[in-house]
């Protein structure tokens, strides 16, 4: 079997690999989500026996196991990878898209094999990035929130977020309203158009039911002081 000192698999291709675990998490905006990118980046270089980088386009399988050593594979895909002096990069999951087990939270291990060479040891452990790729919603929030009722309480100062339980908020909803800049120039000189509108007649509040914990709302100061800095 190959042996691994230092990043160095000797066998009939030997390699030492950069790893790199890329995954980019898009933030939400409003209640418009961005689809999370289903591949993941892999990045190294490979040398042969004799310590070259090598320049050839090779079978490449990837796998992912739920143990450091031996086990089944939850997840394989066989790419032809390039090599350019040596060095690669492939994006994982773009043959065989990443099934529900690749990444459920557990522990994954990378296993590579190149050409008709076994798999190199040992495999390389996956950074908890990834993990966002089956990231769910967070039944916790958003789902009975946002309910209450705009009301007034204890003096607040404009634009101020305020969470609130009960039926009546300490302010307006925050709730993506768009509202008429004549009646709240005081606040339309914060905000702008930062959340929407047309920045001539209109502009939008934050639109905070999704994040709001479930049975309570946020809501926004529209009138109150006007802040100040220090």
């Amino acid at each position: 079997m190959p042996t691994s000192h230092h990043g160095e698999i000797e066998m009939n291709i030997s390699a030492r690999f950069c790893i790199a675990i890329l995954v980019v998490c898009l933030a939400i905006a409003g209640t418009q989500a961005a689809d999370v990118p289903s591949t993941v980046g892999y990045q190294g270089r490979l040398y042969d026996v004799a310590n070259q980088p090598i320049n050839n386009t090779l079978p490449v399988v990837f796998a992912l196991y739920p143990a450091a050593s031996g086990g089944t594979p939850v997840w394989t895909e066989t790419q032809n990878v390039v090599f350019s002096n040596g060095y690669f990069s492939v994006q994982l999951g773009s043959v065989t898209v990443f099934n529900a087990n690749a990444f459920d939270g557990t522990p994954r291990f990378l296993g590579v094999a190149i050409g008709a060479d076994p798999e190199m040891e040992p495999r390389a452990a996956i950074a908890s990035v990834p993990y966002a790729l089956s990231a769910k919603p967070d039944a916790r929030f958003g789902v009975t929130s946002g309910t209450a009722a705009a009301g007034t309480g204890r003096t607040c100062t404009l634009g101020e977020i305020i969470l609130s339980a009960g039926t009546v908020a300490n302010g307006t909803p925050a709730a993506g309203q768009i509202v008429v800049i004549s009646q709240n120039t005081a606040l339309f000189s914060l905000l702008g158009t930062m959340y929407g509108g047309d920045g001539n007649a209109t502009f939008a509040l934050p639109d905070l039911r999704a994040v709001a914990p479930n049975g309570l709302t946020y809501s926004i100061c529209t009138v109150g002081n006007y802040p100040s800095t220090r």
